[in-house]
């Protein structure tokens, strides 16, 4: 087997649903780690480099700019570009049209009812999101379900004695079919570009485009 990296995506996207807003004035609403994810996101800089995004559900009330190209009422528009993060405390800010012509967007002033948005990772961001292991600390791959395969890796931390298990859940009794994927893969120069992504939860990503095991979660 070539050595690559494997990455694996341990967690589902964050979301979380800011309804009702009030968009009277300032059009702000907060992340919090009950709601979102804990920890938030930090750095002002998370959205306008892709962590996740921000969208509406349009309401004839609302007010778009022209980037948008005049959604129709009950349309799920992505106005993450009309949206600034506080750099500690995940308080997103919404830009009205009046302030940015183009990507801006201003919500139902009289009616907060009409006022849902939502917020959705997109990129991992802590500890816990994901992790990368070169196939070459793999050192077994074992049945251990119905429906589940575990990959042994040595420890992270380089401790030979100790190892890492990523356990991935697939469909029934495919672990042979998923076993000879993963190697296949691996093996084979034209597919390799550096890294493998194993399976990613959170952009709901499979080893290939055929997942011929049904890869379905990763753990």
């Amino acid at each position: 087997m070539r050595n690559t990296n494997l990455y694996f995506g341990l967690t589902a996207a964050a979301t979380q649903a800011f309804d009702n807003v009030d968009c009277s004035s300032a059009q702000t609403f907060q992340l919090t780690t009950g709601g979102f994810n804990n920890p938030i996101p930090v750095g002002e800089a998370f959205l306008s480099n892709g962590g996740a995004k921000v969208t509406i559900t349009a309401h004839a009330n609302h007010a778009f700019g022209t980037a948008y190209n005049s959604p129709s009422a009950g349309d799920e528009v992505d106005i993450t570009a009309a949206c600034t993060i506080h750099a500690s405390n995940g308080t997103i800010t919404v830009a009205k049209v009046a302030s940015d012509a183009v990507n801006g967007f201003t919500g139902d002033a009289s009616t907060a009812a009409n006022n849902d948005f939502d917020v959705t990772q997109l990129k991992p961001y802590a500890p816990a999101h994901g992790i990368m292991y070169s196939s070459g600390k793999l050192v077994g791959i074992a049945v251990s379900g119905g429906a589940t395969t575990a990959l042994n890796f040595v420890d992270n931390a380089g401790v030979l004695a100790a190892t890492d298990t990523i356990t991935v859940t697939h469909g029934s009794g495919l672990q042979k079919t998923f076993m000879q994927e993963l190697t296949d893969v691996v093996a084979d120069d034209n597919r390799v570009t550096g890294m493998v992504v194993v399976r990613d939860d959170m952009r709901d990503i499979n080893l290939t485009a055929e997942n011929a095991s049904g890869i379905a979660s990763v753990a």
